[in-house]
């Protein structure tokens, strides 16, 4: 129980008790109104706000605030110096005010919730955009087409290697749109299985499986005004691209196990790695949902193709996670500077803040130096990101697969000591699905 004391303008601190401790915490905790004309008889009475105010508290007067029958809180009196105390007619005007007292609290409560939730929301836009207001020429242009589009309601596809920020670019047309007040619903179709994948974006109703003990709705109608964000739409299962492009047709759908058609005005951005061309030639991916998707396409370029905005990215995040760690702001050293401006970052804005979160993490202070880099950074070759194996040379006598595959368990171990061993960030690293690395870790003996 959290309250503050009032005496005539003066606002006293805050107190924090447990419910049920002291006249006020028993009202809260009960529900009934209290008059208590001698508190130093009443075992309910706490000294230490006297103690600790000054005050000389004689008599208490203290009723319970409702909200439709619910306890929310308690309004207390006290008499400091009247010797006649309070009388019934004192606690039902208090009941009284208190009824009245009730929605102004509630409307009161509910401002500042918005209000807090707003500048929140704003502190993670002002954030998040920094990542996509780049000086380069190329992010120039990938801003001004993202912009363009924002205002329309037609679908998007971002494209671009893992790591590039297109969901970050994602966010911020949804940000920069009409829809900018209305959800915004993300989605890895990588992340769960089709049976489950089909589930969470178009929900299920109750019976629909073994384990459908409720309805349940799903991202699509969760999404319903705004943006739904599509990630990794490549690797979507066909039967699922079916259902994918007849949302896009008709903007209706059906839940698992049910019949009805549930209609949503939804936006759709679409993000890949992958060549859906290709993709299409191969059968993998439907034309028809391929040019539902494509109405405006956004490449995003590596970040070795805007290396004028690594710089800033390192300040930036450096700064992000000394604040998140409660810790003075570290600088970088010339060399350990130098390193991050040279390497080629395969794995993009994403392999680099992973970088310097660990550098963070790791460095003494009051500097992060190379010592703090992982080792592809500080490996030779790992100016140019060639993928030099230190220690190890590949027999020139082994198979292509076998030298493959001596290639790819040193890559996976160089990505999981870089992560810390994080399979998730690792993944990300690396550019291929998480439950794909768990399987080729599994084949190479790594785990």
């Amino acid at each position: 129980l959290a309250f503050a004391m009032t005496l005539g303008g003066a606002r006293m601190e805050e107190f924090r008790l447990p419910l049920g401790q002291g006249i006020v915490g028993w009202v809260a905790e009960k529900g009934e109104g209290v008059i208590a004309n001698d508190v130093s008889q009443d075992p309910r009475f706490l000294g230490q706000v006297d103690r600790k105010t000054g005050f000389r508290t004689k008599a208490v007067l203290c009723a319970p605030l409702r909200d439709n029958g619910r306890v929310i809180g308690a309004i207390e009196v006290l008499n400091t110096d009247a010797p006649e105390g309070f009388a019934q007619e004192d606690l039902d005007l208090l009941l009284a005010f208190g009824g009245l007292a009730t929605p102004a609290l509630q409307r009161t409560r509910t401002f500042s919730t918005v209000r807090n939730v707003k500048t929140a929301f704003q502190e993670v836009v002002q954030e998040r955009y920094r990542l996509v207001s780049g000086a380069s020429p190329l992010m120039q242009e990938v801003i001004r087409l993202a912009r363009s589009v924002a205002v329309a309601h037609s679908n998007v596809l971002l494209l671009g290697e893992s790591g590039t920020g297109k969901e970050v670019m994602a966010r911020a047309i949804h940000h920069w749109s009409p829809r900018a007040e209305q959800p915004f619903v993300a989605v890895n179709c990588v992340a769960l299985t089709p049976e489950l994948l089909e589930s969470e974006l178009f929900g299920h109703e109750k019976g629909a499986f073994t384990g459908a003990i409720v309805q349940k709705k799903g991202k699509f109608e969760l999404a319903d005004g705004g943006t739904i964000f599509l990630d990794e739409i490549g690797d979507l299962a066909a039967p699922l691209q079916a259902k994918l492009l007849r949302v896009l047709q008709e903007r209706e759908f059906q839940r698992v196990g049910g019949t009805k058609d549930l209609r949503v005005n939804v936006r759709v951005i679409a993000a890949t790695n992958r060549d859906l061309r290709r993709a299409m030639q191969t059968g993998a991916f439907r034309e028809d949902l391929y040019y539902r998707l494509n109405v405006v396409s956004i490449s995003l370029p590596p970040l070795r193709d805007r290396r004028e905005e690594i710089p800033a990215l390192i300040d930036y995040f450096t700064a992000r996670y000394c604040n998140e760690m409660k810790r003075p702001l570290l600088v970088l050293d010339p060399v350990a500077r130098e390193r991050l401006l040279a390497y080629r970052w395969p794995g993009n804005v994403r392999e680099l803040q992973n970088v310097i979160e660990r550098a963070v993490v790791l460095s003494p202070g009051p500097a992060i130096t190379e010592s703090d880099l992982p080792l592809e950074l500080r490996m030779p070759g790992g100016d140019n990101g060639d993928l030099t194996l230190p220690g190890q040379t590949i027999d020139l006598t082994l198979s292509l697969s076998a030298a493959m595959e001596v290639f790819k368990r040193e890559r996976v171990r160089q990505a999981l000591e870089a992560v810390n061993g994080n399979q998730t960030k690792a993944a990300q690293v690396l550019g291929v699905p998480r439950p794909n690395l768990s399987r080729l870790m599994k084949q190479l003996g790594l785990r």
